[in-house]
């Protein structure tokens, strides 16, 4: 009887040892994951978009990263990259041949006016340094 006791008493602490300090954790890849790692994150679209919207030009997001200035394909199109030096390999590899680097944004100017260009990127330098 004492063996049965003490195999009832290891089966106990056994199973309360493995629950100890278990949480639930959602599975890599999932899309919870990617929900939880970018809760808190800044979208760079933002402030940009604010003082393009008050020089008073149309513009949209596009995907998660782009912003389309004008109607498509003629307006100036944003693609922000996670940082500037990404941006700047982009343009050193040719991978994009006719974008402006600015910050982590490339723009790409289509065929829009002068004028147009240089009030998008005048708001696309803001709070960049260097």
């Amino acid at each position: 009887m004492s063996f049965a006791k003490l195999a009832l008493a290891a089966g106990l602490g056994a199973l309360s040892l493995s629950a100890c300090g278990s949480a639930a954790k959602p599975v890599a890849g999932t899309p919870q994951v990617a929900v939880k790692s970018h809760k808190g994150l800044d979208d760079p679209r933002t402030k940009h978009l604010k003082c393009i919207r008050q020089d008073h030009l149309r513009v949209i997001r596009v995907g998660s990263t782009g912003l389309q200035v004008g109607a498509a394909p003629a307006g100036p199109s944003i693609t922000f990259e996670p940082t500037p030096g990404a941006a700047q390999e982009l343009q050193i590899d040719g991978q994009v041949e006719n974008a402006e680097v600015i910050g982590s944004a490339l723009l790409d100017p289509n065929q829009a006016p002068d004028a147009e260009l240089q009030q998008v990127e005048d708001c696309l330098a803001v709070g960049v340094t260097g």
